[in-house]
């Protein structure tokens, strides 16, 4: 059984496409995005929008909050940056004009760990500087990226566009859960956000067999700072990948026993097979 993390339209979709391709898959998002708390503050930053060089974007939902609050089309002066290519996707496809902007995000072997750090080594690049930045991002968070723009001369705003508080389970998806460990599925799990590793450990730690059932589970993550707190969290095998149908699929194929290839057995038994239900 997959449990998928990422919160929204996109982790709910990305397990719907693992069904369809054939997986056991758990929408299980770590967090609910809500508003901002000031509103009127992040209205404020888009309407001034057009008076900083550079926009550094977190997260795809970071996106889609900044660009419901637009009523005019992206200043073609302002660079966009985004901390991945979900993110770079979704701004070039979510905000009003974006493609006239320039676009930074990570490329080539630093594209694959992510978040702030690889972002960071795009931005460095940048001619000249940028002066005036805007990073859109949730309420709360790291500040890496901040302390590090401050530090080359920036002068840096930030827009709260959404807050995370932590998802509570409803009873079916308790039920789909307990489900799938009851037929003895091993469980793998697609974590988004070093902040869901923490999380996910809290919902599953109330439950003793489920805890113990996490404690041995896949944890697939999509860079590396999700790695170092996995790691930290005391996950023992953990697997990088994208979050796309294909990569997740590719991820739990390196383990022999996990997605073998299906055999008269697995058609009698789909339970036998631990991510791979047979249709």
């Amino acid at each position: 059984m997959i449990l998928i993390t990422r919160p929204q339209e996109p982790g709910r979709l990305l397990a719907a496409h693992l069904r369809d391709a054939g997986c056991d898959a758990l929408w299980w998002p770590a967090f609910d995005l809500l508003p901002p708390q000031d509103a009127p503050a992040l209205r404020s930053c888009v309407a001034r929008l057009a008076q900083f060089d550079l926009v550094v974007f977190v997260s795809p939902a970071a996106v889609q909050a900044f660009a419901a609050a637009m009523t005019d089309a992206w200043p073609g002066h302002s660079t966009i940056a985004a901390v991945g290519a979900a993110t770079r996707s979704a701004a070039l496809a979510g905000l009003p004009g974006a493609e006239r902007a320039r676009i930074i995000a990570p490329e080539g072997p630093s594209a694959a760990d992510g978040g702030s750090e690889s972002l960071w080594r795009s931005l460095q690049a940048l001619k000249p500087a940028p002066r005036r930045v805007l990073i859109v991002r949730a309420q709360g968070g790291r500040q890496w990226l901040i302390e590090r723009l401050l530090a080359g001369g920036a002068q840096v705003e930030q827009a709260v566009a959404y807050r995370r508080v932590a998802h509570v389970p409803a009873p079916v998806q308790w039920a789909a859960l307990r489900a799938g460990k009851a037929a003895g599925a091993r469980l793998a799990l697609l974590y988004s956000s070093t902040e869901a590793v923490p999380v996910l450990a809290a919902q599953l730690g109330r439950d003793e067999e489920l805890s113990a059932w996490l404690a041995g589970a896949v944890a697939l993550c999509v860079h590396r700072r999700i790695e170092e707190a996995l790691r930290t969290s005391g996950h023992a095998d953990i697997r990088r990948c994208d979050p796309d149908v294909q990569s997740i699929r590719d991820a739990l194929r390196s383990d022999p026993g996990a997605m073998r290839p299906a055999t008269a057995n697995d058609q009698a038994d789909p339970a036998s097979n631990s991510f791979l239900r047979i249709s």
